[in-house]
This record gives C-alpha cells, sequence and structure tokens, in this order.
C-alpha cells in the first residue's frame, strides 16, 4: 500500500506538463503552476515520466498530441482547460469570502500548495499511499507551508468529517470552498450521497467546485476508449448519472449549481484565445455551486 502510486494522477500531471511546453499554452498559467508539475513529473519513477526529455522536442510534441486526438479527441485539451478554470474558479470563491479550501482527491494536484503560500489554510484528502508520495514530493522540493494539511483517509473506517477536525486546523464555522476535480465520476453514487451528506453536515456555508462527464454525449467508440483508458490505469468510472441527474444530485442536498462551463464554452473562450486547433473532449463540464 505505502508504494502505491495512482496512475490517473501521475498522467494527468505529464501531460499537463508536456503541453505547458508549448508557449501558446503556457502563457495562460502562472510559473507557480507549470513549474510545481515540473517538480512532479521530475518525482516520478522512469516508466512513467520517460517522455520529460522527449516532450521538450516539438516533434515528439507533435506526435504526441497527433497520437492522442486520434483515440480519443479532446481529451488533451481537457487537461489544459480543466486546470485553467479551476483554479480561477478556487480563485474567485477566496476573493468571495471562503477562508479555507479542502481537496477531495487531490493526487499531485498543486492547488493546496499555491493557496497555502497565501495563507489560506489547505486541506488535501486522498489515500494513505498518495497522501505518502504528495509529501515526499512537496518535501524533495522544498514545498513548505504551515497552512497545508495533507490529510489521509481509509474510506473504509473514516468520514470526511472526521478526517478534517482531526487536523485541528479545520474550523466548520468558515465558509470553505470543497474541490472535487475528477473526483465524483469515480465513486458510486451511494458513495457520493455519503460524501454531499459530509461535507453539508460539517460547513453550513460552502462553495463545491466540481467536474462532470457526461459520458451519454461521446459516441460509441470515444465513449469506449475514454472507459478503456481509465480501466488500463486500474480505475472505474462509477457513476451512473447524466449531467443533468447529477446536478439534480447536489439539489438534494441544498447544493444550487450557479456556474456552469461546458467544453462548448471552453472551446470558444479558451482555446481559441491560445490558438490551438483542438478540441475539448465532449460531454467534459465544471460546476460551481454553493450552499448557504
Amino acid at each position: 500500500m505505502a508504494n502505491k502510486l495512482s496512475l490517473t494522477a501521475s498522467y494527468i500531471a505529464v501531460k499537463f506538463y508536456g503541453l505547458t511546453l508549448n508557449p501558446k499554452i503556457a502563457s495562460f498559467f502562472p510559473p507557480f503552476t507549470i513549474s510545481f508539475y515540473e517538480k512532479v513529473v521530475s518525482y516520478l519513477p522512469a516508466k512513467l515520466s520517460w517522455n520529460q526529455k522527449a516532450f521538450r522536442s516539438r516533434f515528439w510534441r507533435s506526435f504526441f498530441v497527433w497520437w492522442e486526438e486520434l483515440l480519443l479527441p479532446g481529451d488533451l485539451m481537457h487537461i489544459i482547460s480543466r486546470k485553467y478554470y479551476v483554479e480561477h474558479a478556487v480563485q474567485k470563491a477566496i476573493n468571495e469570502g471562503c477562508e479555507q479550501l479542502v481537496i477531495l482527491g487531490s493526487g499531485f494536484d498543486h492547488l493546496g500548495s499555491l493557496f497555502a503560500a497565501k495563507n489560506i489554510p489547505s486541506f488535501e484528502i486522498d489515500t494513505p499511499s498518495m497522501i505518502e508520495h504528495k509529501q515526499r514530493m512537496l518535501t524533495q522540493n522544498d514545498f513548505k507551508s504551515e497552512h497545508l494539511n495533507l490529510c489521509p483517509i481509509d474510506p473504509a473506517n473514516q468520514n470526511i468529517n472526521e478526517v478534517l477536525l482531526e487536523t485541528g486546523e479545520f474550523d466548520p464555522t468558515k465558509k470553505t470552498v470543497f474541490l472535487a476535480e475528477g473526483f465524483f465520476d469515480y465513486l458510486s453514487l451511494d458513495s457520493n450521497r455519503a460524501i454531499l451528506e459530509n461535507i453539508t453536515a460539517l460547513c453550513s456555508d460552502l462553495k463545491l467546485i466540481s467536474t462532470f462527464f457526461d459520458l451519454g454525449e461521446l459516441n460509441f467508440f470515444h465513449r469506449f476508449m475514454f472507459t478503456s483508458g481509465v480501466a488500463m490505469v486500474g480505475e472505474t468510472l462509477k457513476l451512473p448519472l447524466s449531467r443533468k441527474e447529477f446536478i439534480a444530485l447536489l439539489n438534494e442536498f441544498d447544493i444550487k449549481t450557479e456556474n456552469e462551463t461546458s467544453y462548448s464554452k471552453i472551446e470558444q473562450e479558451l482555446i481559441s484565445k491560445m490558438e490551438i486547433d483542438l478540441p475539448v473532449l465532449k460531454g467534459f463540464y465544471i460546476l460551481e455551486s454553493s450552499k448557504c
């Protein structure tokens, strides 16, 4: 268990870093974000980070993009767009009064370190093995902050509320932004209900930023490629809901969606400005919701 590394988290980091070697893409991200993922890739074992040097070649980057787009058009730009929009959504929530950040299934995400450096109490929740890897990576690269709390969770014996309160740093009376990037899709409906019940019972005033895949919007071949790719890295998409059904689930817990960013909107707002002639994966959405 101690050595188990999430391949999903690893490949997201590798692909994001490789893509930001393109100056057109890099210009839309702050230096901290790009540097953070470069350090993540350097931390990963050679079998996962072998392409770090290859990515510096424009030829190999172009080949990588061509191959990925051939199999699943839009997957690469979905990674770029989710990092861009989620970071801005969290900053917006902080600007609107949120005083602490909780990242569910944090993996190698950079936002805990980013906002902890801004003196925002940040709590990253993940499996014990991933938290161990994250701690090693942060220590190796001298990421230090008294405001960053890495919180291992044993889902079979603990819930999110217990893990957060055990830190002694989390304040349930403060307005909190919960981030669930690439999280809910991988859990069963019952698990999703339990988590939403947990966080709404813990915090009466919260923001929830979440990503969601509506697989029903993909054609059969692309849906097969997407689910097969997830299965190849040992994960399973378990949430059997459409976008409308997921929003209805949030409503059951008085979490109201205030802003929805669709793949088509991302193409118009962001990708076109990058002057990148690639689509964003169909069925991909970013939801900004609130419970007050």
